[in-house]
């Protein structure tokens, strides 16, 4: 006997399918077992200045709001939008004047660091995003060490969005004698909707991902044990940067779309591991910038 099955049963079964299917591909995991330690789901409409600051703190710029002649964006916290539960970290073209040199800016941009709010010592990082595109667009996730020495640096997931290439990447070494340790993806479609983006990162082991799969892993030394936090960022990058200079076709203003952020670590209790790890001694500051910019080469 053959059974009728109504079409609405099927449209809808079909439909749960897809939305299955979907949230599988967007929805990323931490290791069994981790605690989620720190995370911002952006829900209100402003940004929560007790786990963020829109400043940077790090060697290699010129101040607070400008990062280096790699950049031509300024920093500014209009650019800063949390709304629709997403944060909008925007870029646009507009003039400014700013405290640092060289005073007078074509483009602005947004930032957000947790500089002096929360640092951690491995543990597993994601954030669920859409990345804005073209020519001189540089948005980026990444990890900076709290005691201001450079390298490490992760970037979790920088984008060149004058070159449709998403970076992920560890610098390495000594401040001027920096390596880099990168792997380049050209064929995700990164503006076109959202992915998550994650990094997991213990002693010796760093792994990137994209949607929960696995992208780039490093076993290694080099990999660091030091106190790191978050930025993620929305920059305009100059002539000399590797998204090149704007151009007509650059779109205006533009915004990178974070929907979450959120960091874990493993047991045995968050408190013992962050105690370990913060045994290591932190070096003395360095006041100088580097001579070489803090990211690698650009791409071909």
């Amino acid at each position: 006997m053959r059974v009728r099955i109504p079409l609405s049963s099927l449209l809808a079964k079909a439909l749960a399918a897809l939305v299955m299917t979907a949230s599988s591909a967007l929805e990323a995991a931490p290791p069994t077992g981790w605690k989620m330690v720190f995370n911002d789901e952006f829900d209100g409409d402003e940004l929560d200045h007790s786990k963020w600051s829109t400043t940077m703190e790090f060697i290699g710029t010129h101040g607070q709001r400008y990062h280096n002649e790699f950049y031509a964006s300024y920093t500014v916290d209009e650019e800063i939008v949390v709304q629709g539960g997403q944060l909008n970290l925007r870029t646009d073209r507009r003039t400014v004047e700013g405290a640092e040199t060289p005073n007078i800016w074509d483009y602005t941009q947004g930032l957000v660091s947790s500089h002096d709010k929360f640092a951690f010592t491995h543990g597993y990082v994601e954030i669920r995003a859409k990345y804005p595109g073209g020519r001189g667009l540089w948005p980026c996730l990444w990890l900076m060490p709290q005691h201001q020495q450079w390298p490490p640096e992760f970037d979790i997931a920088e984008y060149y969005g004058g070159q449709k290439t998403m970076h992920h990447g560890l610098a390495y070494g000594e401040l001027h004698d920096s390596r880099w340790d990168s792997t380049w993806d050209r064929a995700t479609d990164f503006e076109d909707d959202f992915h998550t983006y994650a990094l997991e990162w213990m002693p010796g082991r760093a792994v990137w991902y994209l949607d929960g799969q696995e992208r780039k892993t490093i076993h290694a030394t080099y990999v660091p044990n030091v106190a790191m936090y978050l930025i993620m960022s929305n920059s305009v990058s100059s002539i000399f940067g590797p998204s090149g200079e704007p151009d007509g076709d650059t779109v205006f203003p533009n915004a990178f779309l974070i929907d979450y952020v959120r960091v874990y670590q493993p047991a045995p209790p968050v408190e013992a591991v962050l105690v370990k790890n913060e045994a290591t001694p932190a070096p003395e500051p360095f006041v100088l910038a580097p001579a070489a910019p803090i990211f690698p080469e650009p791409v071909p």
